[in-house]
Order: structure tokens, then C-alpha cells, then sequence
């Protein structure tokens, strides 16, 4: 046998996982999943045996250059999205057969609601604070000044700006990110629903197996003869050899 190693020489791993308990948080993801896509890459061999090239990961701990997990739908885009942005998130968990610290959870749609709720009392405090400066204003002069004009048409601009942009962005990305939890979450109901129907399957084939082979060994069983009459058969034979 010849063995055959190159520090080009790789190996790629797609491989299913299902993890117990809430799940594992996962980087650019807005839930917790149970059922992640596991990837790795480690550096790989070359064996040459009865003329065949087998092609074999490396055993030791070290041999594992990188492995990283991601959701289904990640995994999707990974593989749909070539030459799109800068790439798909995926959790790291091992760099060097070490693993790295867990990935912690993100609720996005708990931050974009924050991100909308500061940017709402922001403009609600702005708004306080330029009114006042305009009630006082108003009460203090009775012909307000160019500058003073145009202070307050530069306060009602910047009002209907965050009235009319900014705030409906927040909620456009808020909006967005919704559908995006919705997405994951349909997704990994749809992973975890197929993977218990597949288990389901896959018991009910090997019972049926198992019920087929009993069937098929006792077929395989020869049945013994009787002859007609019985004992009385017998025993009418014997009475003949022993006459003779």
C-alpha cells in the first residue's frame, strides 16, 4: 500500500447535526436551532491500495483545520449565492482540532425593537426641546428676527425628515427582520418535522424487514408427511414385517 501526503491535500465534510436541549446560538441567525448544517475541512491523505486511490481525512486532533456550523437556511444561501456580498455567517466551533468559545445568542428582533424605541424618544425629546425654545421665543418677541425664522422652519424640516424617513427606514428594517425570524423559524420546524418523519420511516421499513424475514424462514422450514390412516397405518405395517 502507498501512502501519499501533501500539505495541499484537503478534505471536505458536509455532515447533518442535532442538538439537544434550547439549541445552539449561531452567528447572523435571530433564533436558537436544534438542527445545524456542520461543516469541516481537514487536511487529508492519499492511500493507493489494489489499484484504487482512497482519499482519507486525517485522524489526528490536529489534522482538523477548521469546522463551522449553520443553520439550514444559511447553508441554502451559501450555496445559492455565489459571488453575492461578502459571504453567508457561519459559527466557527473548531480552529486546529480546538474548540472555540460558543457563539453567544442575539435576539435581533428584541435589539431592531430597541433600535425603534430609542430612535422614537429621541425625536419625541427633540421635539420637547425645540418647542419649548419656540414657546419662549414667541412670548419673549413680538416680530421674530430672519434668524429666528429660520430656526424654526429649520426645526419643522428636521421633524418631517425624521417623520418621513428616518423612522420608516427603522421600521422598514424592523419589518424586514421579522420575516427573516419567521423564515428561520419555518425552516427549522421544517428540518426537525423531516427528520422525525424520516426516523419514522426508517422504523417502520425495519420492522417490516424483520417481519419478512420470519416469514421467510419458516417457509424455508420443511413440513412433515403424515401418512392417511394414521397410527393404524403404522401399525398395520408392522404387523406385516413382522408376519414375514
Amino acid at each position: 500500500m502507498e501512502k501519499k501526503q501533501h500539505p495541499s491535500y484537503g478534505m471536505i465534510r458536509f455532515a447533518r447535526s442535532s442538538i439537544g436541549g434550547s439549541g445552539t446560538a449561531l452567528f447572523g441567525s435571530s433564533i436558537m436551532h436544534n438542527n445545524v448544517i456542520r461543516l469541516s475541512i481537514s487536511k487529508g491523505m492519499m492511500e493507493r491500495e489494489g489499484n484504487e486511490d482512497w482519499f482519507l481525512a486525517g485522524t489526528d486532533i490536529n489534522d482538523m483545520i477548521v469546522e463551522v456550523e449553520m443553520s439550514y437556511t444559511q447553508f441554502a444561501e451559501a450555496i445559492t449565492s455565489l459571488n453575492i456580498g461578502e459571504g453567508i455567517p457561519v459559527t466557527i466551533t473548531k480552529v486546529n482540532g480546538t474548540f472555540v468559545e460558543p457563539c453567544p445568542y442575539s435576539d435581533r428582533q428584541k435589539v431592531m425593537r430597541r433600535e425603534v424605541d430609542e430612535a422614537t424618544r429621541d425625536l419625541v425629546r427633540q421635539l420637547e426641546k425645540r418647542s419649548e425654545e419656540i414657546e419662549k421665543l414667541l412670548d419673549e418677541k413680538r416680530v421674530l428676527s430672519r434668524e429666528d425664522r429660520r430656526n424654526i422652519v429649520s426645526t419643522l424640516k428636521n421633524v418631517r425628515q425624521e417623520l418621513k424617513s428616518n423612522i420608516p427606514y427603522l421600521q422598514k428594517l424592523f419589518a424586514e427582520q421579522m420575516d427573516k425570524t419567521v423564515t428561520e423559524a419555518k425552516g427549522e420546524f421544517e428540518t426537525y418535522l423531516q427528520n422525525k418523519m424520516n426516523s419514522i420511516a426508517l422504523a417502520a421499513i425495519s420492522e417490516q424487514m424483520k417481519q419478512e424475514e420470519i416469514s421467510l424462514n419458516r417457509n424455508m422450514i420443511p413440513e412433515l408427511e403424515v401418512q392417511e390412516g394414521g397410527e393404524e397405518a403404522g401399525e398395520m405395517e408392522a404387523g406385516m414385517h413382522m408376519d414375514m
